[in-house]
């Protein structure tokens, strides 16, 4: 273990006595001590940036390993940032991690969200997975609210109360837990194994019904993924500005619009409903084909 006294080095004191101290060959200073008096801790050490904080010390060397300490605090602290940042793309083993875009797009059932979401470091700006859901949650509906935040609600395997999280929109950007061979719903059309007509799904190159996709990946049926089919030629999102379909402007007004506020994505029925806010009214409830985008 390297002995502390010989990590840092001291540089020219200053015009207002400070001395800086330089720590395992750094170019720039960790910071700098200066005497201040004759008390019993006349050694001050600051560390740079830190703003005029600082700590009284007995001997120059005492406030100088100080900075070491801090120093070596500080990397341990930027480190730890980057191994939490790092797991926002780490999935365990058969799993990867899908948007919460991309689960409502493809109607993904099985799920394992992310259920504790601290920051990455302080109390405000990205999150990162601490833990998944143990057991994937069937989900049933994911509704988007105004201010970004999203509720997920579903059932869990055995006999418990309906599964509801709610989600801010860092925690949002996370996504969830999917198994890596999750089948995606194609269209309808002849299944390839045993030739009858029905729902398509293709997990890998295969393309199969229902019946026996599910028995190649050893799930149930009901487990299987189910795009949303609604006729939407938009993907809405909160935010965006609507207009009613079929409105078209007269030569003296301009086409009523609206901004969606909320959006509500049902799972198992395959289906949205677009909550609008056209300013002079309650919000009205849309389904996304009656909607047309503001040119």
């Amino acid at each position: 273990m390297t002995d502390i006294k010989t990590r840092y080095r001291y540089g020219e004191p200053d015009s207002k006595g400070r001395t800086p101290v330089h720590v395992d060959d750094a170019a720039e200073p960790a910071g700098h001590v200066r005497k201040l008096g004759r008390s019993s801790s006349p050694w001050w050490a600051e560390g740079a940036g830190d703003g005029g904080a600082g700590t009284n010390h007995a001997r120059k060397y005492e406030a100088a390993e100080r900075l070491v300490r801090m120093t070596d605090a500080r990397a341990s602290t930027a480190a730890e940032i980057e191994r939490r940042r790092a797991r926002r793309t780490q999935a365990p083993a058969g799993w990867r991690i899908a948007s919460w875009t991309e689960i409502e797009r493809e109607g993904y059932r099985q799920v394992r969200p992310v259920h504790r979401a601290p920051y990455v470091y302080g109390g405000e700006g990205e999150r990162y997975p601490d833990t998944f859901a143990d057991q994937p949650v069937a989900l049933t509906r994911v509704t988007t609210l105004h201010n970004g935040c999203v509720v997920v609600s579903g059932t869990e395997p055995g006999d418990r109360p309906p599964y509801v999280l709610l989600m801010d929109p860092a925690h949002v950007e996370l996504g969830a837990l999917v198994r890596e061979q999750e089948p995606r719903y194609v269209a309808p059309g002849e299944c390839m194994g045993c030739e009858q007509d029905g729902p398509l799904y293709q997990a890998g190159t295969r393309l199969g019904c229902a019946t026996c996709t599910a028995a190649d990946l050893g799930v149930s049926p009901a487990d299987l993924p189910a795009a949303v089919d609604d006729d939407g030629a938009v993907w809405w999102s909160v935010g965006d500005t609507v207009r009613r379909r079929g409105e078209l402007p007269d030569e003296d007004a301009e086409p009523e619009t609206g901004r969606v506020i909320e959006i509500e994505t049902a799972i198992v029925e395959r289906s949205r409903r677009i909550a609008v806010d056209f300013g002079d009214r309650w919000p009205v409830r849309w389904q996304p084909a009656g909607l047309a985008p503001v040119s």
